[in-house]
């Protein structure tokens, strides 16, 4: 054998080697780094449509878009059931826990600490009031207890009334204090109503001025009456934005009785509006705290305390809440965020890069696809999300 054909051969003996040694490589690379984990999974109970624990098992649109993920990737997990969605946050910023799967709502103060998620879904902060049973009577106090409508209401009053003094009609007439008082009314009546007026007129020119003046005057006031009045009953029958809500409307919301539940993205919000607005956890001005859900359903309720005449939500889960409450028809949406604020899983500050990457791919897909939009719906709805 010669030195050429031994140098041959020994080339493809290396080929050989080399390639079965990539192959393996390959394929040892090819099994995910948590294929031997179990991953510790957190989700914040009694908080549907999003997540809550039933006995030993765990409903919601975010445990039903964890479930899909988990099977797509192969992913063993433990699951447990956390009280509030601070405390969730917590435990995902030490690294007690590797996901939180949960509609937390992306603040910046969170993302300070923890890392989110893509978002699969949208809420915002909303405050339901109580209807009133009343809706005519309660339109009609607004209406008159309005700046505008008082003040022009007062004006229009006053202008007329000094033309119908001044009036030749009213002054140059010898009549008894009953005729002239029935002469004034006469006239001050048709000024107030912008009608009549060439039947009271005189011959006189400052008559004729007076008239002109004040029918101007009338017209003014009267634009400014109608299109308050108008804009009251417009704004009763829409719900205004969050960022609409001024101190002094904050503070009458605050005296009239407002409920939220602590460690939410609610509390912290309402807070923020308390902080902003000067106003500080006085007798009268002190918000009605719930500890967990339940709480807050029986607060709803009335079985606490006397019923709140408002309570805040998140847009996700307050139709949920006045469900369960037993008040759909009591209360109704009064202040609503303008915009929709994403919402996410968490990652824990332990969890492997690789999983969050292999995640948020699954949740942009599903996102794509229309599978996470459907899910909460059919949750909305009332439907079997696990018929998709």
């Amino acid at each position: 054998m010669n030195f050429k054909t031994l140098t041959l051969k020994l080339g493809l003996v290396v080929i050989t080697l080399s390639a079965t040694f990539t192959g393996a490589t390959a394929i040892t690379n090819d099994t995910p780094s948590w294929a031997n984990d179990t991953i510790k999974v957190g989700t914040v109970d009694d908080y549907l449509p999003c997540s809550d624990q039933i006995n030993q098992d765990y409903e919601g649109v975010s445990i039903d878009i964890w479930r899909r993920i988990s099977e797509k990737l192969d992913i063993s997990y433990s699951m447990e059931a956390i009280s509030s969605f601070d405390k969730a946050i917590i435990l995902a910023a030490k690294g007690e826990l590797d996901l939180i799967t949960s509609c937390h709502e992306i603040t910046p103060e969170r993302l300070q600490s923890v890392e989110y998620a893509v978002p699969y879904t949208t809420g915002g902060i909303v405050i339901a009031s109580q209807s009133s049973q009343k809706p005519f009577i309660t339109l009609i106090k607004k209406i008159m207890q309005n700046e505008i409508v008082v003040k022009s209401s007062i004006l229009l009053i006053v202008i007329t009334g000094f033309a119908a003094l001044t009036s030749s009609y009213f002054k140059e007439v010898e009549t008894s204090s009953k005729g002239k008082a029935r002469r004034l009314t006469k006239v001050w009546t048709l000024l107030i109503l912008n009608t009549g007026i060439a039947t009271i007129v005189g011959s006189k020119i400052r008559d004729h001025i007076t008239v002109l003046v004040t029918s101007l005057i009338h017209m003014l006031l009267m634009s400014a009456i109608i299109g308050t009045t108008a804009t009251i009953i417009f704004e009763e029958s829409i719900t205004k934005k969050t960022n609409d809500l001024t101190p002094k409307e904050l503070y009458r919301l605050l005296r009239q009785g407002i409920a939220v539940q602590k460690e939410t993205s609610n509390f912290h919000w309402l807070k923020k509006q308390m902080d902003k607005a000067g106003i500080s956890n006085d007798i009268g001005t002190t918000p009605i705290y719930a500890s967990s859900k339940q709480d807050l359903l029986e607060i709803i309720q009335g079985k606490r305390t006397q019923i709140p005449n408002h309570f805040v939500a998140n847009l996700t889960t307050y139709k949920t809440v006045i469900k369960q409450a037993q008040v759909e028809e009591e209360f109704e949406l009064s202040y609503q965020m303008p915009s929709k604020i994403p919402q996410a899983f968490v990652f824990g500050n332990q969890i492997k890069e690789d999983l969050k990457k292999a995640i948020n791919v699954e949740i942009v897909n599903m996102n794509r696809s229309g599978l996470t939009e459907q899910i909460e719906q059919n949750w909305l709805e009332g439907s079997d999300p696990n018929s998709l």
